[in-house]
């Protein structure tokens, strides 16, 4: 599932918390659907952080997303 990276809009959750106060921050932040979309995806279970976030979000499935955020210039 592809998705960008949610990180940005994550910054008003209070960690450690589950999908339904990560959705909540995202769309307070703005986020859009394809930020929201692999959020609601996610298990019912709490994030430790918006790291564990996005490689939930990168490995749902068993199938990683290339993170290109990561690549050097």
């Amino acid at each position: 599932m592809p998705g960008t990276d949610p990180r940005p809009y994550l910054t008003g959750a209070k960690y450690p918390c589950g999908r339904d106060e990560l959705l909540r921050a995202a769309a307070a932040a703005g986020a859009g659907d394809d930020v929201l979309g692999p959020l609601g995806t996610l298990p019912a279970r709490d994030y430790a952080d918006g790291d564990g976030v996005w490689e939930a979000i990168r490995s749902y499935n068993g199938a990683p997303i290339h993170d290109t955020a990561k690549e050097a210039p």
